[in-house]
């Protein structure tokens, strides 16, 4: 059995905090080393929560008061500073974040070919949870 699929069923059977930041740091070792990937775990208001390769960061999203433009700005947050709504939405929507990851591994795998084997993991994981 993988890590991922380890984690995966710690979290969805223990749920505390420490089995869901377990899960992202799963997550994190097969995301593709591209700064192009994100996965988004939560949106609370402005605010979304996207896991990268190097961890959280959070967007904020606002719009101009006077012109039709939006602001982004971002800041990289720890795991451990992540609030628990937020991890109790990870721990409802994990099969939407590893829908995300098998998308992202099979896109990467394009330019590398090992990521193949890397989404078929994770639609191992998918099918052997529903």
């Amino acid at each position: 059995m993988s890590e991922l699929e380890v984690s995966l069923r710690k979290m969805k059977s223990k749920g505390d905090k420490e089995s869901v930041l377990q899960f992202l740091r799963e997550i994190m070792k097969l995301i593709p080393p591209s700064d192009d990937f994100g996965i988004s775990l939560s949106k609370k208001g402005v605010h979304e929560y996207v896991l990268d390769r190097n961890g959280v960061v959070v967007i904020s999203l606002s719009e101009d008061e006077f012109l039709p433009f939006f602001s982004a700005n971002h800041k990289r947050i720890e795991l451990d500073k992540i609030p628990d709504d937020v991890l109790r939405d990870i721990k409802v929507n994990w099969k939407n974040i590893l829908d995300q990851l098998r998308d992202y591994a099979l896109e990467y795998s394009k330019l590398d070919k090992k990521y193949l084997k890397v989404a078929d993991e994770i639609n191992g994981v998918l099918f052997e949870n529903l």
